[in-house]
């Protein structure tokens, strides 16, 4: 909480978030002691045990358990902005991904102080076990009795008691109070049990009937009319943009700060931009996926880090590629980072650039690789070479990122200036390629992968807000839409417009179809999910079961939307889970922290 609550660390709070989470602290302290009690009273019973060898193996684990959770959760809640939980598993296979968002000296200090921990605390726990019970040790006393008593009433409150869960503790604001007052290695044990789980039974909180009822229209399966036409054509060439963190929160056009980005704000004004449009996630591999392949994002699981579902749920690549679009992308990273390669390749994308084909020479990278500078300029060549008669080419940029280096120097603020050099960067690239015949034929979709935690976190709605906006030579004329649009409707809008059924993407809403007649947005951050439409916005959290944030009217009706969606989002993943899995969601009585069925 020193750490990382910054203004909001008064010592009023300190001592609330103490209080208000102390019976939690008690009975996670109280499960992790009960096997060090257990073999005592052994120990009683029978003199001759050797105590130190039994327990010291325990200790060891459990204490670098502890130090390993509670530092790593210090040093990732900075980065990250929630509790470190099971999801950390996920990205495990690519720690650079992770290394290259903080500088070398902050790695070395954290892994320095970690390691004069567990040292520290294995050392002194081993020293302080006696080898055996002594002799006047070994009598049951009021003493071993009372502590007993204890020891045992702690484990059973939280095992079952209500003072003693996550949502016990959420009665804070801002949300990082609430993450304070929750102890971190209950909510590691708890996120490694649920892990464990099949997701369906983890959300399940309402009726197949009422679920079907609370979900009627929203997702709505004859979408593929459209309103107005935005394309000059039905069979353009498709160009993907995708913003490293380039939430509305940078975009003065969107209510973000101002002159950050002047160059997307005049492209804005060209094309067709979506003002009111909201990123499905909250990390790159979420947010991919739900752009590029219209699929929703889940609050406890990766798609993209899934080898068993990838290529079982559809692609805008696939789905062009059926129809004659050879298909490429490029990544100025590493693509193997969070699976991205594997994605990608299940998804129909026939060639893949990132930085170990790019040829950039080791002292113009960066920390994530090609900058943007040379990854725009290598695109640039690449479509102005090509002679295919159709295509689709995906990018990512990489630049607007922590540590916020890059070869530019326009803002005296760091991360506004990496965010001024990605939109320099995209001016001088759309300005170049208007000029030539690649235009002519040309859509470029230009959206966010997810919002910055900048000056914000997951209980903001201007996280999740995004640019969205379509420019090219094959767009009509400039319009604007202000109507509530998700990332993953990216998708079915546009194979709306290329007259291409989007029947394949159920999750997937064409926006200028007569039956978008509710427009809403839903999003998932870890543990959690948002849901908006034109009576305000509600924020829930998964493990507590807790409303985290809601304004505007009518905010039951959302929650009670939000809980249908995440339920049937589970079951469908039994659909694109390879093996299929039996569906434990239809089991009854089951206990969910969103409700009981």
């Amino acid at each position: 909480m020193l750490y990382n609550a910054g203004e909001h660390c008064t010592v009023l709070n300190i001592f609330s978030v103490l209080w208000t989470g102390l019976p939690y602290d008690l009975s996670v302290a109280a499960l992790l002691t009960l096997p060090v009690w257990v073999v005592t009273a052994f120990s009683l019973r029978y003199p001759q045990m050797r105590l130190r060898a039994i327990l010291s193996p325990y200790l060891v684990l459990a204490l670098l358990f502890v130090v390993v959770v509670t530092v790593g959760d210090i040093v990732m809640y900075h980065h990250w902005k929630f509790k470190l939980d099971a999801c950390i598993f996920n990205y495990m296979s690519s720690p650079g991904s992770a290394g290259a968002s903080a500088p070398m000296w902050y790695i070395v200090t954290c892994l320095s102080s970690a390691a004069i921990l567990i040292i520290g605390t294995i050392v002194a726990a081993i020293l302080m076990t006696p080898k055996r019970v002594m002799e006047e040790g070994r009598g049951i006393n009021r003493t071993n009795f009372l502590a007993t008593g204890a020891l045992l009433l702690f484990t059973v409150w939280g095992i079952t008691g209500q003072r003693c869960t996550e949502a016990s503790v959420y009665e804070f604001q801002p949300i990082v109070l609430n993450h304070a007052a929750v102890n971190t290695t209950g909510h590691m044990l708890h996120s490694l049990w649920i892990y464990q789980q099949a997701p369906q039974k983890q959300v399940r909180s309402m009726k197949d009937e009422e679920c079907d009822a609370l979900m009627q229209d929203l997702y709505p399966e004859q979408m593929d009319d459209i309103t107005d036409t935005l394309l000059t054509t039905t069979r353009p060439n498709v160009l993907t943009i995708q913003l490293e963190s380039f939430g509305a929160s940078f975009v003065e056009t969107l209510g973000g700060a101002e002159g950050v980005t002047p160059e997307l704000c005049r492209w804005m004004k060209r094309g067709v931009n979506f003002t009111n449009a909201w990123t499905s996630s909250f990390r790159t591999d979420r947010g991919t996926v739900c752009a590029l392949s219209g699929y929703l994002s889940y609050p406890t699981y990766s798609l993209m880090m899934e080898d068993d579902c990838l290529g079982n749920f559809p692609s805008l690549a696939s789905t062009l590629a059926a129809y004659g679009y050879k298909t490429d992308y490029l990544y100025g990273g590493h693509s193997e980072n969070m699976n991205k390669r594997n994605y990608l390749l299940a998804s129909g994308f026939q060639n893949i650039w990132d930085i170990s084909n790019l040829d950039v020479p080791e002292e113009e990278r960066d920390a994530w690789g090609a900058n943007d500078s040379i990854s725009f300029q290598r695109m640039y060549n690449i479509l102005t070479t090509r002679k295919d008669p159709a295509w689709y080419f995906g990018y990512q940029s990489v630049s607007s990122h922590e540590p916020w280096t890059v070869p530019y120097h326009k803002l005296e603020n760091e991360v506004y200036n990496a965010f001024a050099y990605t939109d320099h960067c995209l001016g001088a690239f759309l300005d170049s390629l208007s000029h030539t015949p690649v235009w002519d034929n040309l859509v470029v979709v230009i959206f966010a992968d997810h919002g910055s935690m900048y000056q914000l976190d997951y209980q903001h709605p201007m996280f999740f807000r995004m640019p969205l906006l379509m420019v090219g030579g094959a767009v009509k004329e400039p319009k604007t839409y202000n109507m509530f649009v998700s990332q993953s409707d990216m998708v079915g809008t546009l194979l709306a417009q290329m007259q291409i059924s989007r029947k394949d993407y159920p999750w997937s809403r064409n926006v200028l179809s007569k039956n978008y007649k509710y427009p809403f947005v839903y999003a998932t951050y870890p543990s959690g999910m948002l849901y908006a439409d034109k009576t305000g916005v509600t924020m829930m959290d998964l493990q507590s079961g807790c409303v985290v944030y809601s304004d505007g009217e009518l905010a039951e009706n959302r929650v009670l939307r939000t809980k249908a969606i995440l339920q049937r989002s589970y079951d469908r993943l039994t659909e694109i889970t390879t093996p299929p899995q039996p569906s434990r969601g239809r089991e009854k009585n089951l206990k969910s922290p969103l409700g009981e069925v």
